[in-house]
């Protein structure tokens, strides 16, 4: 009966790796469920997370998103709702996404497309070239009222020069000058 012993033990031991591996097992798989489900069941952000060092690109790019945010949310609207201010904040990228919604709805209701004849036109889709994130924002303003007008998202696409540099900049303000001197 000895030689039995060892051959028991064995599998005893082979059984308690099996269920070890087991109880691991099921345990991964309950805590990969449990993050699916508290990814499932967060709330979509409404902005930029926190962020301690911000580079002018990502300033950038937060604020060019709450400009098209916040024109959407204008339209949406049908105007019919004034347009709030932003809470303050710390984080360099909440208050640049705010900057962009806030003035991206002061300059949709600027440009008249709060008039009752424009209300279901829409907001104005900013053409790529304008959202080259090296621009400054006068002239991204810039290229969306040119974008607005009729026919000027497709001048803005035919410009020769490559959007970012001084060279298209000049050709966005000469654009400019053209169409407002043809009206």
């Amino acid at each position: 009966m000895s030689h039995y012993r060892p051959r028991a033990r064995r599998i005893i031991t082979r059984v308690q790796a099996a269920a070890v591996l087991a109880g691991l097992a099921a345990l991964t798989i309950l805590a990969l469920a449990a993050s699916v489900g508290a990814v499932r069941s967060a709330p979509a952000p409404q902005r930029p997370a926190t962020v301690t060092a911000v580079d002018d690109d990502a300033i950038a790019t937060a604020y060019n998103d709450g400009w098209t945010e916040g024109q959407d949310d204008l339209m949406a609207t049908d105007c019919t709702e004034p347009i709030p201010t932003a809470p303050e904040s710390d984080d360099p990228l909440v208050v640049a996404y705010n900057d962009g919604w806030i003035d991206g709805q002061h300059d949709l209701a600027d440009s008249g497309a709060c008039e009752p004849e424009n209300l279901h036109a829409g907001a104005v889709a900013a053409p790529l070239e304008c959202e080259h994130n090296d621009a400054p924002n006068d002239v991204f303003r810039l290229c969306l009222d040119i974008a607005a007008r009729p026919g000027g998202a497709d001048a803005i696409a035919a410009l020769p020069q490559e959007p970012g540099i001084p060279q298209w900049t000049n050709a966005l303000r000469a654009l400019d000058n053209r169409l407002r001197n043809a009206a």
